[in-house]
């Protein structure tokens, strides 16, 4: 009787999208923003799996700006949800599918995951990136910790010849360290970017710089 039940059951839902919508985000509020497990209270068969390996691999991730918006977008949402399982279904059945959808957009984005070990021809994510028309300069600037420090010195003056060539000269004679920090200096509001980062599609790189950035795949990729 319960096989005919859930039948029943699964064709209702299926004509109610408000529910389906709600049923679903439901499970995604306990898991993403109150911590809880997904599914815990609703029969649905839908897993989520929420990406929390970030700090490992970048340790200065916390305090980026796109961590840092995406922070506090969860906290905004999460003050304004019943913590009762029952009280944020129903809540959730009463919003405006408009918001309801915005609040599925949030939970969503904590499980995306495009942490790469190496850099590959095709990067994971291209198309997604491409939907939302991402551009990593609005939320990414090479630094010395965060990049310069953890490629070759030779892919160092390879990217200050893209943006201050008149400084190749200079720096070519300083210890790496010391490069780093002037490559950091002299990127500032240039808009550059690795090669990993541009907007336009895949990039070659330079051998250096891709074996480096190989080598070092938690703070050149994740960074």
């Amino acid at each position: 009787m319960s096989a005919h039940r859930t039948a029943a059951l699964q064709i209702e839902v299926a004509r109610h999208p408000q529910v389906a919508l709600a049923a679903l985000v439901h499970g995604m509020v306990q898991a993403v923003l109150q911590h809880g497990h997904y599914g815990a209270d609703l029969p649905l068969g839908v897993r989520l799996t929420v990406q929390d390996r970030l700090e490992g691999m970048a340790p200065d991730w916390p305090e980026s700006s796109a961590a840092v918006a995406l922070r506090e977008l969860q906290q905004a949402w999460g003050g304004k949800l019943p913590e009762d399982s029952a009280e944020l279904f129903a809540a959730l059945l009463a919003m405006e599918q408009g918001e309801l959808i915005k609040l599925l957009a949030v939970c969503v984005a904590s499980t995306v995951d495009v942490v790469t070990a190496r850099t590959t021809p095709h990067q994971p994510g291209a198309e997604l990136a491409q939907a939302v028309g991402l551009d990593m300069a609005a939320w990414w600037q090479p630094t010395a910790e965060g990049y310069f420090k953890h490629v070759p010195k030779a892919a160092i003056l390879q990217a200050v010849g893209e943006y201050a060539p008149d400084h190749v000269n200079r720096l070519v004679k300083l210890k790496k360290a010391d490069i780093a920090s002037e490559a950091e200096r002299l990127a500032d509001r240039t808009g550059w970017m690795p090669a990993i980062f541009k907007a336009d599609g895949p990039q070659e790189e330079a051998p250096e710089a891709a074996e480096a950035v190989a080598d070092e795949p938690a703070e050149a990729l994740a960074a």
